[in-house]
């Protein structure tokens, strides 16, 4: 069954905690084990030594931006775990967001600056400057310069791709799976609409994001 044909995973206002229980998203205890959670899931669901071959590797290739290696390590892991793919699924969905997206001139211009430092004689190096680290944006496919996704403040204009200015573009396993972008989503984290509708369109949610927005009111 395919990420088209299924049904669409249900969010609600609630998690599952990983010694029992349940509590609010986008509360303290949500920030707190929400990168437990998904590691939890995961062994609970394919065991520790599956995970470990099969989805760590695609793990770290997704937290380096190499979506396409991401890509095939997550793939492969789906068709021989069908029940991996709630889990990755979004995941599978920036890869191929990200690598169907055309380089633009500038892409290219990066790309042509890093593998000439990577030339450049290791002697000139200690009296040069490397380039900025730049990223493929999860969302435009673009590089922009990399910031981590735990600094700064999308809403502030501080953590936002440079190219299409959507907040949070560098890659971060945790908070691009599920419940990373359902904290994002019952937070409110974000200002952009785009990512509200993309949420709505992969899982069924009760109730919707407004649900803490209008209890503040």
């Amino acid at each position: 069954m395919t990420s088209k044909t299924r049904p669409r995973p249900q969010i609600t206002v609630e998690f599952e905690m990983p010694e029992g229980g349940t509590a609010k998203r986008s509360l303290l205890d949500d920030f707190r084990t929400l990168r437990a959670r998904i590691f939890i899931r995961i062994e609970r669901t394919v065991g520790n030594e599956v995970g470990n071959r099969a989805v760590i590797p695609g793990i770290n290739a997704y937290n380096t931006a190499e979506y396409e290696d991401a890509l095939s390590h997550f793939s492969e892991a789906t068709r021989e775990f069908t029940q991996l793919i709630d889990e990755l699924d979004p995941h599978l969905h920036i890869c191929r967001r990200v690598v169907s997206a055309e380089k633009s001139p500038e892409d290219r211009a990066y790309l042509d600056q890093v593998k000439k430092w990577e030339k450049t004689a290791r002697l000139v190096k200690l009296f040069s400057k490397a380039p900025m680290l730049n990223v493929r944006c999860k969302y435009c496919g673009h590089f922009t310069p990399y910031i981590d996704p735990n600094q700064g403040f999308a809403y502030l204009d501080t953590n936002n791709c440079q190219v299409c200015g959507r907040g949070y573009p560098a890659p971060d396993f945790a908070w691009d799976g599920v419940d990373g972008q359902a904290y994002i989503y019952y937070r409110h984290s974000v200002t952009e609409p785009q990512f509200y509708s993309e949420f709505e369109e992969q899982y069924d949610v009760h109730p919707d994001h407004t649900f803490f927005l209008a209890k503040k009111k």
